[in-house]
């Protein structure tokens, strides 16, 4: 029978109980590989737009436009739920009710 040394075992531990990330910590993550895509693409087309034959690149300018207007978006709405969450996890030292009067 093979014995595994404890470096071993706590490698196992790690991986056993890794911690699993969130439903929005996700989408942020899958919407900034969706907005990468959206500029590496639109780069391209740019690059060979000549031996493409395209004239008018207006689109692409939207395109690119409207895919940094959802980041600033689900960014926002990331930092205001992180913030939200704080203020629930320390009522004492913060007031939610304050944080509300704000928005």
């Amino acid at each position: 029978m093979r014995s595994i040394t404890d470096e071993q075992y706590k490698e196992y531990l790690k991986l056993k109980y890794k911690k699993r990330r969130g439903f929005i910590d996700r989408c942020y993550r899958f919407t900034m590989i969706f907005i990468c895509c959206i500029v590496l693409v639109s780069y391209i087309a740019v690059i060979k737009s000549g031996t493409l034959g395209i004239t008018d690149m207006s689109p692409l300018t939207t395109t690119i436009e409207k895919a940094f207007e959802l980041a600033m978006v689900f960014t926002g709405f990331v930092v205001w739920k992180a913030k939200v969450e704080n203020c629930r996890k320390h009522k004492d030292v913060n007031r939610l009710d304050e944080l509300e009067g704000d928005v």
